[in-house]
């Protein structure tokens, strides 16, 4: 519920006027061990300090690990001291990784010993790299003198009796999404941007202190600031989820005693495939949120049954537009049930942004039920994309049917808006997909793929499920590969690729299936892997 720490337009005032009121109540729980936000806030302010000591100020900070305590204290120690952060999975492609570290001009990294450790590569080719700051062993590594201080001496920092002073303008994080030419892209979201989203979610949710909330996402996609941030500026307690329970995790959330679950449909499909959504196993749920991918009316349906007393929410937004911009509830009672692909609409849009339907020449809004590009204006659009001010006034732009000359984000999506005055989605323009709710281009994967000689020319399609979910994704090759060949190209393609997005078949192909116009017919090929995978 909408309270008066919104009034004062400050990210910094949001995360830290409320501290001195919840400093005994658990702010991180992982693996039944729990960390309060007195200790939190002290450890992140000690991190703030050693910060502002370097001269880093208004700089991107890698956040290296995930789902430690050193994750979340290393993001608020980040923000407060007057920086903003962009995350780094060791276990992702290494070529990536060195990208990221290269274009956000990443001069101090932030995480767990073992996490940082695994970045050895990656740091000798970057020499714009110069300190770590390692935590929980509190440890900084200075580049030139390769000198460290050990855990003992920097507990003795006096943590900052304050954050830093940052202006609202400045960036809160980068986030690096998937580019057509296989290079990423890094998304900029200031401090405004997420201030505005966690204003409008306050006012769409109303939750009592102390709530519990799920930690599932990875941190490179942007729901995770949604869990993350919405948890500490109320007062919840942030229940990372193990990485062995991801999948399936009905114990979890039954063992946490759960208010707010959210992650990727795919998750509950396959909750729902394991048994794990059987009526009334989830009665404490308050919110079941999902976003990231298409989320069918039989899945909601079920978690209802599963959760009885919660909403089950469909929210939507590019990582462009600072996580999600609209949400719809399910209503098993709606008479507005017919929807596109039997997929929940993604309904309205948030509090203070605009939401229309364009033409494709977008020069127009089109009517009701007519199909168009998704456009969005409003606080929560991001600064666009860093180093890339082509692609940012490709995406960005102003309308002439637009007298307010605000910037419009065009998001690739095609939609239309319902009978119910919901938008539905029916699509994308451009060849992106998402696989686990994380983002790729069809482009990236083929460009991975180009670096070998037998798999050069690969032609990559995307694999759906019954219910028009993107799972995997399969390659075409004019070269007759064996397993071993496959196999050694997955390897290999770990340099340029995260393994999640590795084509699940590689198939051979005498030749490629042409349209009218000469190009390659990427529908024919995809019937075709939907037809020799079924069989």
């Amino acid at each position: 519920m909408l309270d008066k720490r919104y009034k004062e337009d400050s990210l910094t005032a949001l995360l830290f006027d409320g501290y001195e009121e919840s400093k005994l109540l658990s702010a991180i729980r992982i693996e039944e061990e729990d960390m309060t936000y007195e200790e939190l806030y002290c450890k992140a302010l000690k991190i703030a300090s050693i910060l502002k000591e370097s001269d880093a100020h208004n700089e991107t900070v890698a956040i290296v690990g995930h789902r430690k305590f050193s994750t979340y204290v290393g993001i608020l120690g980040v923000l407060f001291a007057g920086c903003n952060y962009t995350p780094i999975n060791p276990k992702g492609a290494k070529s990536k990784i060195l990208e990221i570290l290269s274009d956000s001009k990443v001069k101090h990294l932030v995480g767990d010993y073992a996490s940082i450790s695994k970045l050895q590569y990656q740091l000798e080719n970057n020499d714009l790299v110069g300190k770590l700051i390692i935590t929980p062993l509190c440890c900084i590594k200075d580049k030139e003198a390769q000198s460290w201080k050990d855990k003992t001496e920097v507990d003795k920092k006096d943590p900052l009796l304050n954050p830093v002073d940052s202006d609202d303008s400045h960036l809160a994080y980068t986030l690096y999404t998937s580019g057509s030419t296989g290079k990423p892209k890094g998304v900029q979201v200031t401090r405004r941007n997420l201030f505005s989203y966690l204003k409008a979610l306050d006012q769409l949710w109303d939750i009592p202190d102390g709530f519990r909330m799920s930690q599932f996402h990875d941190l490179s996609f942007d729901p995770s600031v949604s869990d993350i941030f919405y948890t500490f500026c109320n007062k919840g307690t942030l229940c990372v989820v193990p990485e062995d329970e991801l999948m399936v995790p009905s114990d979890f959330i039954i063992r946490e005693k759960l208010d707010i679950w959210s992650s990727v449909p795919t998750i509950g499909l396959f909750m729902s495939r394991m048994g794990a959504l059987s009526d009334g196993k989830y009665p404490d749920l308050k919110i079941v949120r999902h976003a990231g991918e298409p989320f069918s009316v039989a899945l909601a349906k079920s978690w209802q049954g599963a959760a009885p007393n919660a909403s089950i929410e469909n929210h939507y937004g590019p990582t462009e537009t600072t996580i999600d911009v609209s949400r719809y509830i399910y209503d098993p009672d709606s008479k507005f049930s017919n929807f596109n692909n039997n997929i929940m609409p993604i309904g309205k849009s948030f509090p203070n942004m605009k939401i229309a339907i364009v033409s494709d020449e977008l020069e127009e809004i089109v009517d009701k039920n007519q199909r168009g590009e998704i456009v969005f204006c409003g606080p929560q659009v991001s600064n666009g994309y860093l180093n890339d001010q082509s692609k940012t006034d490709e995406y960005f732009v102003r309308f002439s049917w637009d007298n307010s000359n605000e910037l419009w984000y065009k998001s690739g999506d095609l939609g239309f808006i319902n009978n119910n005055g919901d938008i539905e989605c029916a699509g994308r323009k451009d060849s992106q997909i998402k696989i686990g709710g994380r983002r790729v281009e069809i482009g990236e994967i083929e460009a991975a793929l180009s670096h070998f000689d037998i798999t050069r020319g690969a032609v990559v399609v995307p694999i759906r499920n019954e219910l028009e979910i993107v799972v995997a994704c399969a390659a075409f090759v004019v070269s007759d590969l064996s397993n071993a060949d496959v196999g050694e190209i997955r390897k290999q393609s770990a340099r340029f690729l995260d393994d999640i997005f590795f084509p699940k078949k590689v198939f051979f192909i005498k030749d490629f299936p042409r349209s009218q116009s000469g190009k390659i017919d990427r529908k024919a090929l995809e019937k075709l892997a939907e037809q020799v995978m079924s069989t």
